[in-house]
């Protein structure tokens, strides 16, 4: 009987081991500050309260003590602009301003601290760090106000690789005739140096890929959940078993007041031009590919179910796209041996997608976050295969699909940060 709950025990114990491991992927992506605090002489100051202060974080500030070498380390930051603040008694005050953090960036702060009063504050302003000296790896960063600033096309993946330098993807197209393969399935991601098949795509620091290979996913991402994706090319930690690209979508959170967005967008072939000319007609294209109609709508909204403990966010978004298929028609003599294109009948893909987002952060206690994510998601597509007949083209509707996650983040110290 002893052997027996010993045995359950251990396997309990293994379970929870397995259930507390974070995917690498989050750590890696997390933010922070660090950096060695001095007096004048260039000593270094160990017990030195280090505050950093943002709207981006719901408990509001976040404070670590300098170790015995004078050292810090902010560690599970959001990105933001932070205010750090160096007080110890004897010495003014240092407060550093305009600290802006993007994801998986740890910016070096340095303090020199003059002997004084804490009344004193020595305010110091200055350009943010932009070298990160904590990290090895090759990284960008794309905004949210990145990607609606500038005309991408698209706000998802495909508008991450037209903005990072060597970063291509398989739905990449020109004034959105190839809208398709934007919305929903085996959408790929590669960098020029490294292919597609070792990249690796998450959310939140949960890999998102699917099983088909080639570094394709099937969650579609909405783009009004995410503030940042970052987008790691070089020097990726052993952690990961990505071997090409490594991107993450860091989501927001809410905040203490409450705000929102919407966006509409929507174009058909009369926003259009094409190539079409006599040559090509000669050879037989007596239509060129076209976009009868793609549209996209986003909401979100966002805000405080209570101020500093617990955060609330939401969004909503439909989108579809039916392509004309350049050269491809239905059979006009179907049930006889002859096939006769019907040119008043051209081939079509369609796409659709609905999602419906909800995140709910929750501070517990200084040292302990928890985030709960649910964004069912209904999609169809028809038409997919270009060289199937187009009345032998199935019609696929994809349901349950979508992502739920659960996390839980306790910086218990410096250099000791718990995740799962």
């Amino acid at each position: 009987m002893i052997s027996r709950w010993v045995a359950r025990l251990c396997v309990a114990a293994l379970v929870g081991v397995f259930v507390l491991i974070p995917d690498a992927t989050s750590a890696q992506q997390a933010s922070g500050i660090a950096g060695v605090v001095r007096d004048a002489s260039a000593a270094v100051l160990p017990g030195v309260t280090v505050e950093a202060a943002s709207p981006a974080l719901i408990e509001r500030v976040r404070t670590v003590v300098t170790d015995g070498e004078g050292r810090y380390n902010i560690v599970d930051l959001r990105p933001g602009t932070y205010v750090v603040t160096f007080s110890l008694g004897g010495f003014n005050t240092v407060r550093r301003e305009g600290i802006e953090l993007t994801a998986g960036f740890t910016a070096t702060v340095n303090a020199d601290m003059q002997v004084g009063s804490l009344q004193e504050t020595i305010t110091v302003t200055g350009a943010s760090p932009l070298v990160d000296t904590q990290n090895v790896r090759l990284q960008a960063a794309v905004s949210s106000e990145l990607r609606s600033a500038l005309p991408t096309g698209s706000q998802g993946l495909i508008g991450v690789a037209t903005l990072v330098p060597g970063m291509t993807s398989s739905g990449l197209d020109a004034g959105g005739g190839g809208a398709t393969g934007i919305y929903g399935a085996n959408q790929t991601t590669s960098a020029n140096f490294h292919g597609k098949a070792g990249s690796k795509q998450s959310y939140d620091g949960m890999q998102t890929n699917n099983l088909s290979g080639e570094g394709s996913t099937s969650y579609t991402m909405n783009p009004s959940t995410v503030q940042e994706t970052t987008v790691e090319a070089g020097g990726i930690s052993a952690e990961s078993n990505a071997s090409g690209l490594l991107i993450n979508m860091v989501p927001k959170e809410g905040g203490n007041a409450v705000s929102g967005n919407l966006a509409l967008s929507y174009t058909n072939q009369h926003f259009q031009a094409d190539n079409l000319s006599d040559t090509l007609r000669a050879r037989g294209v007596a239509t060129p590919g076209k976009v009868l109609y793609a549209y996209d709508t986003n909401f979100a909204l966002g805000g405080p179910i209570r101020k500093d403990r617990m955060w609330f966010f939401a969004a909503t978004r439909f989108t579809g796209t039916r392509n004309q298929v350049a050269g491809r028609y239905f059979n006009k003599t179907q049930g006889t041996p002859i096939f006769t294109p019907d040119l008043d009948r051209p081939r079509y893909r369609q796409d659709w997608l609905r999602s419906q987002a909800a995140r709910l952060t929750w501070q517990v206690s200084p040292k302990n976050k928890v985030n709960a994510f649910a964004d069912p998601q209904y999609y169809m597509t028809r038409g997919t295969g270009v060289n199937n007949a187009p009345e032998a083209n199935g019609c696929w509707y994809m349901w349950p699909q979508g992502l739920y996650q659960a996390s839980w983040t306790s910086p218990v110290t410096n250099k000791f940060l718990l995740e799962g």
